[in-house]
């Protein structure tokens, strides 16, 4: 049985690891993952936070100095907003440590669902190949697919904040249609009612001046959407802001919306050194406060 904590301290350790114990770590998640909700709802009292993270992308130097963060910060609860592999130099590494986290912190830590948790981006965008460069054997990477398909897809807190990866979709009765659903709960006609939902909410993004939703550069069947579509949305679920990922800003984060809406990012210098400061941020007092962070 392999030592997480130990593991969490030494994250270099985790290149080193052979797909036996990588196994093992997926399929102690797996089960965990499999047992929440698709909508994760959490419950806040005065002066209790939770920290919200966007992208990693393989970047382990952001990623262990918000693991610093959450230690220093103590918040009762971390939602990862998915993105966690492709592109950055220790893809395996970060879901591995993020995995550790959710194992040793199953109430705490939180994981959801982005439109890099899937095995079409993983081949498109580098996951596929890393993983296939040190273990050479596709039908291990099935053992990461399996964990995909649990993952959470959204988060409300406080019944008036929505997190989710990539943006509102056209469907205005997705969360309806996701509360108290569990994946293993899922048949066919289920899946027939919410998959499109379930692509957009990971895939679509906000566009200021932007009234509705109109089709996106993403691909077929993704939309951007502008404040009429994003006010509707929210109205009619009772909601006041929502926190997403999926794009980098050089500024770390944005406001969409009448700081309604916000979007963080938390892989630093992702497109090139200095090309933008990783970014996450905290929910207390019904409030959102995003944060940028400093790398030494």
């Amino acid at each position: 049985m392999i030592d997480l904590q130990k593991l969490i301290k030494n994250p270099d350790s985790i290149s080193n690891l052979n797909f036996e114990t990588i196994s093992e770590i997926l399929g102690q998640s797996r089960d965990i993952f499999k047992n929440e909700p698709l909508l994760l709802e959490f419950n806040l009292e005065n002066s209790e936070k939770i920290i919200v993270l966007g992208d990693i992308h393989g970047n382990m130097q952001t990623l262990i100095k918000l693991i610093e963060i959450f230690n220093k910060e103590k918040p009762k609860f971390i939602i990862s907003l998915g993105d966690i592999v492709d592109r950055g130099p220790k893809q395996q590494e970060c879901l591995i440590l993020m995995l550790s986290l959710k194992i040793l912190n199953p109430n705490k830590f939180f994981i959801l669902k982005g439109n890099h948790e899937t095995f079409e981006m993983n081949q498109a965008y580098g996951f596929f190949y890393d993983f296939m460069s040190k273990f050479k054997d596709p039908n291990k990477f099935n053992e990461i697919l399996e964990v995909y398909k649990v993952l959470p897809i959204c988060a409300i807190v406080n019944n008036l904040i929505l997190c989710l990866h990539g943006g509102i979709p056209e469907d205005i009765e997705i969360l309806t249609k996701l509360k108290g659903l569990k994946t293993t709960e899922i048949n066919q006609s289920l899946i027939n009612s919410i998959e499109d939902g379930i692509f957009q909410i990971i895939w679509n993004d906000p566009k200021d001046a932007l009234k509705d939703f109109t089709g996106s550069f993403r691909g077929p069947g993704i939309k951007f959407f502008g404040e009429e579509a994003f006010n509707k949305f929210m109205n009619a679920n009772n909601l006041k802001y929502l926190i997403r990922a999926h794009e980098c800003f050089p500024e770390g984060y944005r406001w969409f919306f009448d700081k309604r809406l916000l979007s963080i990012f938390s892989a630093a210098n992702y497109r090139g050194p200095s090309s933008n400061p990783a970014s996450y941020a905290i929910i207390k007092n019904n409030e959102i406060i995003p944060k940028t962070l400093e790398l030494s």
